[in-house]
């Protein structure tokens, strides 16, 4: 009997591992509920000087703008924006961008933008602003402080050039327009024009001749001929102009700053090329201007980085290898032109108007291929680190003309930028105009420059100097 009891025990205890072991290896049943499982991503930090792998879920992303935006601006920014617009519609597909170029120079842009600013209405999302004009929108108001949020664009300030990001800043530090293009600048110099008279046309043997303003007047004698309507410069009065090409009129305290020996020994140069009959006289952006040097009737012409892309387009595209390019005698540092980027108050998309400036303005990639099509030159420091920075310019006879102005744009110098500069420079090319046509005395005229000046702006002054608490 006992072992009769005995075994049922045993087999009871056989049924109950079974049933265990059963319930151990039995498929579960199907969990139909829906499982979101937070994506997780490894982040390796640095403790203490030890990289540490630590676990973190990054936010969700946040939803892209969408609808239309109007974008203003003049040729050839349409051919930019062209550029990048299949890259910025594969980021942003749902954004539409109509570009409306303002037919002739920028001036056409700057008048349509202030009538419509004034006006209250017909403005529109996006508009481009020259830097001769920058100062005064920044004091005309309409625009969007972009250094405020949601667009936080003071973010960017270390990737831009120092004085470009400065020019789009009111006094007390509202960013109204966002930097697009410098122009380091340069002499231009035809290179056939210059074997013609007997003188070596490499760029480095160039740059020793026209390393001093005396050089330059020196060398121009030997290439002038206006018996067969060749002039060694298209108009002298850009000798003063490139050290005054929207900046230096002022400190930072507003105070007149070219009243000095310096300029006076610069209007002495440009008389005594007029007087030597070293320029054709010719007012720039005219179509006698175009003419003369896609013509090559002109040696030389001082300019910004973005003539190249004229030279290129549409002022001299036959003239492949005989155009090269030499620092400003003396004085290296020097900028010509530029643009930037403004939202208007008058905006209805402002997040997709913000969307576009980030992609076309602070991305290295967009900037650069907007510098392949039509030379200009990003204010965005991180554009430079490209290779084709390094590259030959087929255009300029393969000279490497982005490696000089990457130079240009760093050497060393200081440049001042205030919003009385757009007046300032109107003033002051006033009388060296009447300085030239008129035979009349440096001195004088400098004199006369400063106090054109300052009857010029002073109105503004004082309001920015309220506004400076000074």
């Amino acid at each position: 009997m006992k072992s009769k009891v005995h075994h049922n025990m045993f087999l009871m205890l056989c049924l109950v591992i079974v049933l265990v072991l059963s319930s151990c290896t039995a498929t579960p049943a199907e969990d139909t509920s829906v499982q979101t499982e937070p994506q997780v991503v490894e982040i390796t930090k640095i403790v203490a000087g030890t990289p540490v792998v630590v676990t973190a879920t990054p936010p969700p992303e946040a939803p892209k703008p969408t609808g239309e935006i109007l974008v203003w601006g003049w040729p050839a920014a349409d051919q930019a924006f062209a550029a990048i617009m299949e890259g910025f519609n594969k980021e942003y597909p749902d954004i539409k961008v109509t570009v409306q170029m303002i037919p002739g120079p920028s001036s056409g842009t700057r008048d349509a933008l202030a009538a419509a600013l004034a006006a209250g209405s017909g403005a529109p999302d996006i508009s481009m602003i020259e830097i001769n004009d920058v100062g005064r929108f920044v004091m005309q108001g309409g625009l969007v402080d972009l250094s405020q949020p949601p667009y936080n664009a003071s973010q960017y300030e270390k990737d831009f050039v120092p004085y470009k990001w400065q020019q789009g800043l009111t006094l007390d530090g509202k960013l109204l327009a966002f930097p697009w293009d410098i122009g380091p600048a340069g002499l231009f110099y035809r290179r056939d024009l210059f074997e013609a008279a007997g003188l070596p046309s490499d760029p480095e043997e160039v740059a020793k001749l026209l390393s001093t303003w005396q050089g330059y007047l020196d060398t121009g004698k030997l290439v002038n001929n206006p018996d067969k309507n060749i002039f060694w410069t298209d108009n002298i009065s850009n000798i003063p102009y490139i050290y005054f090409a929207h900046k230096n009129f002022f400190d930072e305290d507003l105070n007149i700053a070219f009243n000095n020996p310096r300029t006076l020994e610069l209007f002495k140069y440009a008389l005594a090329g007029r007087q030597a009959g070293l320029d054709a006289r010719i007012p720039a952006w005219t179509q006698e201007w175009y003419n003369a040097l896609g013509a090559g009737q002109i040696a030389t012409t001082i300019d910004g980085s973005w003539f190249g892309g004229f030279l290129k387009s549409w002022v001299d595209p036959e003239g492949i290898g005989k155009w090269g390019v030499v620092p400003i005698p003396e004085d290296p540092l020097q900028n010509w032109g530029g643009s930037f980027l403004a939202i208007t108050e008058q905006s209805k998309n402002k997040e997709a108007a913000w969307a576009f400036i980030q992609y076309s303005m602070a991305n290295a990639d967009a900037q650069n291929r907007m510098f392949i099509a039509v030379d200009y030159f990003p204010a965005f420091l991180p554009a430079w680190e490209n290779p084709l920075y390094e590259e030959g310019d087929p255009y300029f006879a393969g000279q490497k003309t982005r490696q000089l102005w990457t130079t240009i744009a760093t050497s060393e110098g200081k440049v001042v930028a205030t919003p009385l500069d757009s007046a300032a420079e109107i003033a002051f090319n006033a009388e060296v105009g009447k300085m030239l046509d008129q035979n009349l005395d440096p001195a004088l005229t400098l004199e006369n420059a400063v106090k054109a000046v300052e009857a010029a702006v002073a109105q503004d002054r004082e309001t920015l100097l309220s506004q400076m608490n000074k």
